[in-house]
């Protein structure tokens, strides 16, 4: 049996098991942007970049924008900017754990980091909206401690969506 097949039955558990993991891996070797408090983008990239060695038949990507299918792409959210803002307003997951190719979501991950605590609110919007529209039976919060704060995460596993019929069962992999 594959690693690939394995995975069609691994639990909740499993997935925060790894991403746990992965954390811990970059506040060990990358504490020094968490301790600089760079921008989340920074932090998210290194993430995904611990991430992808836990994950290997899945592609883990940051902001990701392409769609597979036309249903993914409508509904998206509307926040207001100015062009002095330097907080993204896009309405992209900060994490996806995915297949490219195929459409299989398996999970998507939103970050906040501690100095900026005001964001939570629109960050579970943000996070239950990708989950919808990806139909990933999977979205996870991430807190990751920055600053004086370094060090520390809060990791909240949202609850599985279930999928429509009509959509693609994105999640389950296609055992061949």
């Amino acid at each position: 049996m594959t690693q690939m097949e394995t995975f069609t039955t691994a639990t909740c558990e499993d997935l925060v098991k790894r991403v746990e993991q992965a954390l811990a891996t970059l506040t060990a070797r990358d504490a020094s942007l968490l301790q600089a408090d760079a921008s989340e983008r920074s932090i998210a990239c290194k993430l995904a970049c611990h991430l992808q060695p836990l994950f290997q038949d899945w592609d883990i990507d940051c902001e990701y924008n392409c769609w597979a299918s036309p249903w993914q792409r409508k509904g998206h959210l509307v926040t207001s900017t100015t062009s002095a803002a330097i907080e993204a307003r896009t309405i992209f997951p900060d994490l996806l754990i995915h297949r490219r190719q195929h459409g299989d979501c398996l999970a998507v991950i939103e970050i906040i980091l501690t100095s900026h605590p005001q964001s939570r609110h629109q960050a579970l919007k943000k996070l239950r909206h990708c989950q919808q529209r990806l139909g990933c039976p999977h979205a996870l919060l991430l807190n990751i401690g920055v600053g004086s704060e370094s060090g520390s995460h809060e990791l909240r596993l949202q609850e599985v969506i279930p999928q429509p019929a009509s959509l693609p069962r994105s999640g389950h992999l296609r055992v061949v």
